[in-house]
């Protein structure tokens, strides 16, 4: 049973979370969150609270799912012994459960780059599809058709495991997904008082609980199963049922295809003319392997590669010809954001709108259709100042989907306008609108192109002491524009222009300042603008000195001639330069009698702290020795 529920489960490994709004359930199921507790399935925080109305973590559900449904015990003996993630530190408080659900219940492996993410939330979809598959007998054909995330919502209200009205995509609440799980192991249980009387430490499992069909891991190599890395296969299933089940999913990507996409003008260009080409000789060719009996190795490798899936995400030899095939796509607008990893410009926000002009009609927003919509994904300023690697195409950023109710979309006359409703998360620096056309189950035509939230922009002044104030226009002033003159206002802080405003008073020696600003267009775009400030004092200062006497074989030092310099508010000295074939010669001075003493007068120039110079001269009188 375990092995079987564990193999489910790994549809947790990358599922994605969207930030929207949460949902209260009508129904408060103390009953059964206290049973849950009582159970040792759930426990609450140090302040002995549960928290049942915060988010759900991967970590807390992977917790759940271990206590409940595996070995509680070891999973506490396994805490802080090995580290099964490079973010799960032997003193993360859910190492243990972790790592037993990693090494014993095939329930996790984690994000391609070795982390866990547990304290990424779960939406209310992900987590009801997970004990979907737990309590309803579902096939492969089943799960691969199903609609996501309709489907899994209608069969988990069948299922009484959740009530009416959820909202998919908001993060599951603990108190909602501690119901959810309850509903699915308990709710028609006939053992339930003799279950509530078992140890909190025994493995919770009924006899009501299903059994799955198959083992929905498709990429998982089994210890038991060296078939295939690439494939999706039963437990104890024969070369047959093997062969049979990849058919199944690729009858029901030849079933869903709409070819007339392909004769649309927004698809059928020049540009794509190949590639459709290829699409339609691929599909040809998929439709005679699925027709034909007794496949050999190399007909069922070709099968296995045109249904390939990582995870949930489909990466068969379809989607490799349909990413080339780019839909009617361009955004309207100047192009006066250079980006610094391919030097290519883009367009930048204007009037918290996109404007993309294409000949493809009836386009929605996501959520609204699933045969042709737009989604906003965006790069955030830690992200995009990370790439330092330079190409000649769209720069591998790491992308984030925005929330879908912080924009609204609307088509009319060959425009879609995107239309930025409320305030953008503050990290956000490059917006990715991006366009899909759906062509079959989990295969889609898109294009997309990126636009700067703000125009990044650069200046240098330099100052002298010749100018006698600093502020806005002077920014404006320096600014490299060829539009300058549409600029409606500066927005910097006013701290940053009394700094620079200091040095030119003289109340400051700093000499090299930088500050940001935002420069507000009459259009309405804003420009993200740094400012090198570079204040250059270079005026020479007349040095007054006292004499300087000395017995004959003393030396002159620089600490005398500092302690000789007689005028008054010189800046900070940071270089003496005198001429030290002088210095020694008067060391040697009145060595031929009968001269008693000598006066040499000696020259220095000196650089001060604040970039300034200065020069004099003074007499070093010297005294022969006694």
């Amino acid at each position: 049973m375990l092995k079987r529920f564990a193999n489910l489960l790994v549809i947790l490994i990358f599922l994605s979370i969207f930030n929207i709004s949460v949902f209260a359930s009508k129904d408060n199921g103390l009953e059964k969150v206290r049973f849950l507790k009582e159970k040792g399935i759930i426990d609450g925080y140090p302040d002995g609270s549960l928290g049942l109305e915060k988010n759900l973590k991967r970590s807390e559900i992977t917790k759940i799912l271990v206590y409940s449904l595996a070995d509680k015990n070891k999973a506490i003996e396994l805490q802080g012994k090995e580290i099964p993630f490079s973010d799960v530190g032997k003193d993360y408080w859910a190492n243990g459960v972790i790592s037993y659900a990693k090494n014993n219940m095939n329930l996790i492996s984690g994000y391609p780059d070795g982390t866990f993410k547990g304290e990424n939330n779960i939406t209310n979809a992900e987590l009801l599809k997970i004990l979907v598959c737990q309590k309803k007998n579902l096939s492969t054909t089943a799960i691969n058709n199903a609609k996501w995330p309709y489907d899994w919502i209608k069969w988990a209200e069948e299922e009484n495991i959740c009530g009416k009205n959820i909202n998919p995509n908001s993060f599951a609440l603990r108190k909602d997904a501690f119901q959810f799980l309850y509903n699915t192991i308990y709710s028609n249980s006939e053992n339930y008082k003799s279950e509530s009387k078992k140890s909190k430490n025994e493995p919770i499992i009924t006899k009501e609980t299903k059994e799955p069909r198959y083992n929905y891991n498709y990429y998982e190599n089994k210890k038991n199963n060296k078939k295939s890395n690439n494939t999706l296969v039963s437990e104890n299933s024969s070369e047959n049922q093997h062969v049979i089940e990849l058919k199944k999913i690729l009858k029901s990507i030849i079933d869903s295809r709409n070819d007339d996409l392909l004769e649309l003008e927004g698809v059928k260009t020049p540009t794509n003319e190949k590639s459709i080409a290829d699409l339609k000789a691929l599909m040809e060719e998929a439709k005679i392997l699925l027709n034909k009996k007794d496949l050999s190795s190399d007909e069922i490798k070709k099968l296995e590669e045109l249904t390939k899936f990582e995870g949930k995400k489909y990466r068969g030899s379809f989607r490799k010809i349909a990413k080339n095939i780019l839909v009617d796509f361009e955004v309207l607008g100047e192009r006066d954001a250079r980006n610094k990893n391919n030097d290519k410009n883009y367009t930048s926000l204007k009037n918290n709108q996109i404007k993309i002009k294409t000949s493809l009609s009836d386009v929605k927003k996501i959520g609204e259709s699933e045969e042709r919509y737009i989604k906003l994904n965006y790069i955030s300023k830690k992200d995009y100042d990370s790439v330092d690697a330079i190409s000649k195409s769209t720069p591998k950023y790491k992308k984030q989907e925005l929330n879908k109710d912080l924009y609204s979309v609307e088509e009319k006359e060959g425009t879609i306008t995107v239309t930025i409703n409320d305030e953008l998360p503050e990290d956000v620096k490059i917006l990715k609108p991006i366009i899909y056309l759906k062509y079959a189950d989990n295969i889609y035509f898109e294009n997309g192109d990126l636009v700067y939230t703000k125009i990044p922009m650069k200046t240098f002044i330099q100052l002298d002491m010749d100018d006698t104030t600093f502020n806005k226009e002077t920014i404006k002033e320096h600014l490299e524009m060829d539009n300058v003159e549409n600029i409606k206002d500066i927005i910097v802080d006013e701290d940053k222009i009394q700094k620079v405003q200091d040095v030119l008073d003289g109340l400051s020696q700093e000499r090299e300042i930088k500050l940001n600003a935002e420069v507000i267009f009459n259009d309405g775009r804003i420009g993200e603008l740094e400012v090198s400030i570079e204040v250059d004092k270079t005026e020479d200062h007349d040095i007054e000195f006292r004499d300087i006497s000395i017995k004959q074989g003393e030396e002159v030092t620089l600490e005398m001639i500092k302690n000789a310099i007689s005028t008054p508010n010189l800046p900070e000295i940071k270089e003496i330069k005198v001429d030290k074939n002088k210095l020694e010669d008067i060391k040697k001075a009145v060595i031929t009698p009968p001269l008693e003493e000598i006066t040499v007068m000696l020259s220095v120039d000196i650089d001060f702290a604040d970039r300034t110079s200065g020069s004099g001269f003074f007499n070093v009188i010297i005294k022969k020795a006694d």
